[in-house]
């Protein structure tokens, strides 16, 4: 997906996770998410709810996953449905090796803040059909 074809909520929805600063990823973080925000994360089989536990989460994972590792992300795909949109993302090493994929259902209020997250980590949303199918 070229930065073209990515909408600004999609650019700000990343921006939350990639931000260095944490004083400034924190206020996106405020802008972008809804105070009582929900985020449920597969890969770790919780629930976050409230924007500042989703603050202190999405720190967590910047500071474990992406400060300093030379990792960036980019949209694969992005279709948006109602108040829906999904996000389908790689993760990319600085080599631009494939390292992560996953997918992101986000919804979003009357105002465009966003209100639950389902993030689904290692996703394969599309498969070429094995022999077997055929």
């Amino acid at each position: 997906m070229t930065a073209d074809s990515t909408t600004g909520f999609a650019v700000e929805y990343l921006c939350t996770w990639i931000e260095p600063d944490a004083d400034r990823r924190k206020a996106v973080i405020e802008q972008v998410w809804t105070p009582e925000g929900k985020m449920s994360v597969s890969s770790l089989g919780i629930t976050i709810e409230g924007v500042d536990a989703i603050v202190a989460h999405i720190g967590r994972v910047h500071e474990e996953m992406i400060a300093g590792k030379g990792l960036r992300f980019v949209y694969d795909q992005e279709i948006q449905s109602g108040d829906a949109t999904l996000l389908r993302w790689s993760m990319l090493a600085s080599n631009a090796e494939t390292v992560g994929r996953g997918a992101d259902l986000v919804f979003r209020d009357e105002q465009g803040k966003v209100t639950t997250v389902y993030m689904f980590m290692g996703c394969l949303l599309y498969t070429s059909p094995s022999p077997r199918d055929s």
